[in-house]
Formats: C-alpha cells, structure tokens, sequence
C-alpha cells in the first residue's frame, strides 16, 4: 500500500523576496484545516492568506535522484515535479497511527546569504530515512556534500508556527 502525508507550507513574495515557511505535516484533513485556520490568525500568514499550501507527499519515495545539479523554482525553491503527484490508490497515514514522520533534506549553499534546501522525500521511520541518506551520498550532485543532510522528526498534526512572522 502506497502512503502519503499532508504537509502545509506557506510561500508569499513581497517586494523584496520571495520565502518559505513549513507548518507541519499532518495526518488527518481535519486537523489540517483546523492548523490552516489558526495559522491564518497570526501576523505574516493573515497578511498573506493566499500563500498557505497544502501539498501531499507519497512516503517512503525519494523525490530528489540527483542532488544539486542547478538552482530551480524561485531563489532555488524545491518544487515537486509534476510526475510526483500521489496516485490515486495512496492513502492518509492516519491508519497507521503514527506519531512522528522523518524527513530527509539536503541544505546546498548557493552563495553568503542564499541556501537551498530541499525535501529528498518523508518516511515512515528513521531507519529508512537514514538508509536515504546513506544512499544519496554516493549519487552526484550529493557526494560533494555529504555532510549536509538533514533527518528531522515531525510530530504529526502539530503546528511548527504559532507567533507569526
């Protein structure tokens, strides 16, 4: 059976740049919406309503193959490509009942004040977040940089912004 988890973002661009903020990964649409709503209370997010977003990431699948080959999307945001929408026979993880995902990102320095990280994908457990990592290393784009993955544990259904911006 093929998983995803929900992840909600908020991207806004003012006048002098565009940024990204993670809230959360989430488990239940419910509990997301009630997360969106909250969020859209606070300074920064209420002043930019149109940048919450809402994404679906399959578990367990690798979304970055080849490291930093080039800058991508806006001032190197990683997007997901179009191929890696979740097919239709995935499911919630909230049947699992989890507490935590893991998350593998690879941080590249584009230049003193500009780094670019992106997700290389979410996991079920840390084990197989580090065997991601072990893997990546050994691919281009990534064996010059080995030592800048990241494995974070997130709690589900949990709001990582709660002061505003």
């Amino acid at each position: 059976m093929n998983y995803f988890v929900y992840a909600l973002e908020h991207i806004y661009t003012d006048e002098t740049h565009t940024d990204c903020k993670f809230l959360g990964y989430f488990d239940d649409i419910e509990l997301l919406g009630k997360a969106k709503e909250n969020a859209l209370t606070l300074p920064g997010f209420k002043t930019y309503p149109d940048g919450l977003t809402i994404r679906k990431y399959e578990l367990n699948k690798i979304h970055w193959q080849n490291g930093f080959n080039s800058v991508i999307g806006e001032i190197g945001r990683d997007y997901l490509n179009e191929e890696d929408v979740i097919n239709q026979e995935s499911k919630s993880i909230k049947e699992l009942n989890l507490q935590y995902v893991f998350q593998v990102s690879h941080i590249y320095t584009i230049n003193t004040f500009l780094d670019d990280e992106r997700i290389i994908g979410v996991f079920l457990d840390e084990h197989q977040a580090n065997e991601t990592v072990n893997n990546c290393k050994m691919k281009d784009g990534f064996k010059d940089y080995p030592d800048d993955f990241i494995v974070g544990r997130f709690t589900l259904n949990n709001l990582l912004w709660i002061s505003g911006f």
